[in-house]
């Protein structure tokens, strides 16, 4: 075996140089696919404001300049809206696509901070225009019988605990499951992702058979292919150098330190990888001076941070003539 071995790198050496350049980027960088992912998946925040009527009324309408005061509320939608899926024979995109949405200094009405999800599974679901449950940490339609806030269904509100920081953000992605049990076919190879033990491996046939021949590039923790196994049945040196010569790489080029089989980089060439994200933030904005209540009525406690400072001026203004006020009262009695 260990001379086979020997014969077929030596042929892959003389034949590799000759590799004709592949369109895959086998380079330190992460590669990316090109196809519009937002043509099928589309995530949006959308920023809201509180409009207020006639007495005991209001609405909340778009706001995308809307600003923040802290410890007030601020009101917002997650939307996903999906196009293009098949139930009855879903591609791997879809059964791989997946939803992230993270909340940063935003609190709920009792104080708690807004709970986000990873890895909400999209797959399952049709095409439509679905909204983040606050409650379900889920996506769902607008007709699925869930509640976010009393006077709106898909609106969230929110208290904002730092305008400096406050933020909403929201990801769609799909990408090529790697790992144990996630073997795939690509031009006719068989591939495996061995990210437990950091290979990567092409075989002629499922490595759950008995392959004639297949090939283990090992690589270290940044992607980069040190060492190379060819194994098999029935070794062919033939079919390594027409690996090689679809991959575009050769053994000089890993001898070099040249080629990196990142995680990216092989959905990129092999698999996919997309992505689609939105976020929203609050600019911070002043607001009239409000009491703390657990002060007296002539204390002006000072504006939380993210008001405009102008405000403290004006506070100090208005202790000044309270402070006046009752001088005089005290003058007159």
């Amino acid at each position: 075996m260990k001379k086979l071995f020997s014969i077929v790198l030596a042929v892959v050496m003389v034949l590799g140089i000759a590799s004709s350049a592949m369109a895959f980027s086998w380079g330190p960088g992460t590669g990316t696919t090109a196809e519009s992912f937002s043509s099928r998946y589309k995530i949006e925040v959308v920023k809201l404001a509180n409009e207020t009527g006639i007495i005991g009324t209001n609405k909340l309408v778009q706001a995308p300049g809307a600003t923040a005061v802290n410890n007030a509320p601020v009101y917002f939608y997650i939307r996903l809206t999906i196009s293009g899926a098949d139930m009855n024979d879903p591609d791997a995109v879809q059964q791989c696509a997946m939803a992230d949405v993270s909340f940063t200094a935003l609190a709920n009405v009792a104080g708690a901070g807004l709970q986000g999800n990873t890895n909400i599974p999209l797959g399952g679901l049709a095409n439509g225009v679905y909204y983040y449950d606050i409650n379900g940490l889920n996506f769902k339609l607008i007709t699925d019988g869930f509640q976010n806030t009393p006077y709106a269904v898909a609106a969230i509100e929110a208290r904002c605990l730092d305008t400096a920081t406050a933020k909403v953000y929201a990801k769609v992605y799909s990408e090529r499951p790697f790992g144990a049990g996630n073997e795939f076919q690509s031009n006719g190879y068989f591939v495996t992702v061995d990210t437990a033990n950091n290979r990567v491996i092409f075989a002629d046939a499922s490595m759950a058979g008995t392959p004639e021949t297949f090939v283990t590039f090992s690589r270290r923790s940044d992607g980069q292919v040190f060492q190379v196994d060819v194994n098999g049945s029935a070794p062919s040196a033939n079919w390594v150098n027409s690996l090689y010569n679809f991959l575009g790489i050769s053994a000089s080029g890993i001898s070099a330190g040249a080629i990196y089989m990142t995680n990216a980089n092989l959905r990129a060439a092999l698999g996919f990888t997309y992505k689609g994200e939105a976020s929203i933030t609050w600019a911070a904005n002043s607001t009239p001076i409000i009491l703390d209540p657990l002060t007296s009525a002539t204390v002006v406690t000072i504006p939380k941070t993210g008001d405009n400072a102008s405000v403290i001026g004006f506070a100090m203004i208005m202790a000044a003539v309270v402070a006046a006020a009752v001088a005089v009262k005290k003058v007159k009695a």
